[in-house]
């Protein structure tokens, strides 16, 4: 797809957080009964068609109690926004009712994270499949949910719909339960020191299951993606169709299999010839080693880094660094690098630093270690199509590391030596002040997710100046001093 241009009225939500921390936890669970938000439109003149909102609690510390990370889309149509508002709400109040209910005195931290991708934009149909990560302990619950949009008819489109009349809808459910059937009957022929016995046992049991959760509802088929091939994956929850040692079933069915079965109407839909994947134009990039003209072994320098875009306020950022000749570096997730590739290639071309944030937040210390090195290689390879170059340098959400993630990160890890609680504290002036008392050679941590802490940075960047310090990115910050990959870097030291 090519993402146009555009300006139009996004809402800006304005979202006040509260910490979750154990001092603060008795406390605030009687003032937190709702998430406060404001609602103000205003004109934005995008990079990106779709922009990505975020809210977030608790603390980029790996102390922190609980932990709330969450993304959605914002996009040119209201009644998408107004779903998506709506969704991501609904899974905030899940959050905040599981901190209520005393539910962390029995367990350990609270971990829910939510992050999208675009399956479909075209100016008839808008499409998002949603990854939901949710932990009540040290295992996490993943779901997916597919949101589909009739742009021409301003409605949400349902499988069902795609899949219609009802009885396109039946055959399909049959197909799908029969490959169900011999995913299953082939995990378990699979496990070791079963009798013939045990494995047909195992299988009847998980029959009833398959039998309940393939049926032809929109609730059991809530969640799918197509490729550009035509290539159609129907993803089943935790113990939807077995028992929650095999996890997320995926099913994927060749076009040939289920195409006379598709609406009419929206036949189109999985069979689009020509998607376009690729990434922006790129112009004028270079690996070539840089060259810096500050140089922070003999003038003091501060590096202010931003964590988690980009996001709907990175463009504004970007616009105040530039009216200030500022650079910064910019810590990003590999899924919303993907969706606002162009906020991403701006930030590039002004020479601001492009580091490694992971793919979608989660703690890398409870991944294993194929995980942990998916969530930095498949990062590192969306920067690298987008930017032409990969990063040197990553941090690991919440900066929450163990010796595994040093390993499989293989670079330079930067965390921090100023956090001015800009995730706790939405007020523009306060987080001025904080940061305005960085130190010679200090890393300050912030986060372009959040409209008060963009709205700060220019105070910000007046007060630093005046103390004569200058403001660049990390790689300026040590460019005399060679970064070792796997070591834990949060300031300059000479």
């Amino acid at each position: 797809m090519k993402l146009k241009h555009i300006k139009t009225l996004i809402p800006i939500v304005y979202l006040t957080v509260l910490s979750f921390g154990c001092k603060e936890q008795n406390k605030q669970e009687h003032q937190e009964q709702s998430t406060p938000i404001t609602i103000e439109t205003r004109t934005d003149d995008l990079t990106d068609a779709i922009q990505i909102n975020t809210i977030q609690i608790g603390s980029e510390t790996s102390n922190d109690e609980n932990r709330f990370h969450t993304s959605y889309p914002s996009t040119a149509y209201t009644f998408i926004n107004t779903h998506q508002e709506e969704f991501a709400q609904a899974y905030l109040k899940e959050f905040q009712s599981n901190i209520k209910d005393g539910n962390t005195q029995a367990v350990a931290k609270l971990d829910f994270g939510q992050h999208f991708e675009i399956i479909e934009s075209t100016p008839s149909l808008l499409g998002f499949l949603i990854e939901r990560y949710t932990s009540y302990g040290n295992n996490y619950n993943t779901q997916y949910f597919t949101h589909l949009y009739d742009i021409e008819e301003n409605k949400r489109l349902l499988f069902s719909n795609l899949f219609y009349p009802q009885e396109n809808f039946d055959k399909l459910a049959a197909i799908v339960k029969s490959k169900t059937t011999a995913i299953l009957k082939d995990k378990i022929h699979a496990m070791p020191g079963l009798s013939d016995g045990d494995r047909e046992t195992m299988l009847n049991s998980t029959m009833e299951m398959i039998d309940q959760g393939t049926t032809p509802t929109d609730k059991n088929f809530h969640a799918f993606s197509w490729d550009s091939l035509g290539y159609l994956t129907i993803y089943f929850d935790k113990y939807q169709v077995a028992s929650g040692n095999y996890g997320n079933i995926e099913i994927k069915l060749a076009p040939e299999t289920y195409n006379n079965l598709v609406a009419k109407k929206y036949l189109h839909v999985f069979h689009i010839q020509e998607k376009d994947t690729s990434t922006p134009d790129i112009e004028n990039t270079t690996t070539t080693k840089k060259v810096y003209d500050i140089d922070c072994s003999k003038v003091p320098c501060v590096a202010i880094t931003f964590d988690d875009g980009p996001a709907k306020y990175t463009s504004q950022l970007l616009d105040i660094l530039s009216e200030h000749d500022v650079k910064a570096t910019f810590f990003v997730l590999g899924k919303s690098a993907k969706i606002q590739k162009h906020t991403l290639l701006r930030a590039f071309k002004e020479g601001h630093q492009i580091g490694n944030h992971s793919w979608d937040h989660k703690d890398l210390k409870k991944l294993s270690e194929t995980e942990i090195r998916s969530q930095i290689q498949k990062t590192n390879t969306v920067i690298s199509q987008i930017t032409g170059e990969a990063p040197l340098v990553m941090r690991p959400p919440y900066g929450s590391f163990n010796e595994l993630v040093k390993t499989q990160a293989d670079m330079p890890i930067i965390l921090w030596n100023l956090d001015p609680l800009d995730w706790k504290d939405r007020n523009a002036e306060t987080v001025a002040q904080r940061i305005s008392e960085a130190k010679t050679n200090g890393i300050v941590l912030a986060h372009d997710i959040h409209l008060s802490t963009v709205e700060a940075i220019p105070e910000v960047i007046s007060n630093l100046k005046a103390k004569g310090y200058h403001l660049v990115t990390i790689d300026n910050l040590f460019s005399d001093q060679p970064l070792t990959n796997g070591e834990v870097y949060n300031r300059r030291r000479d």
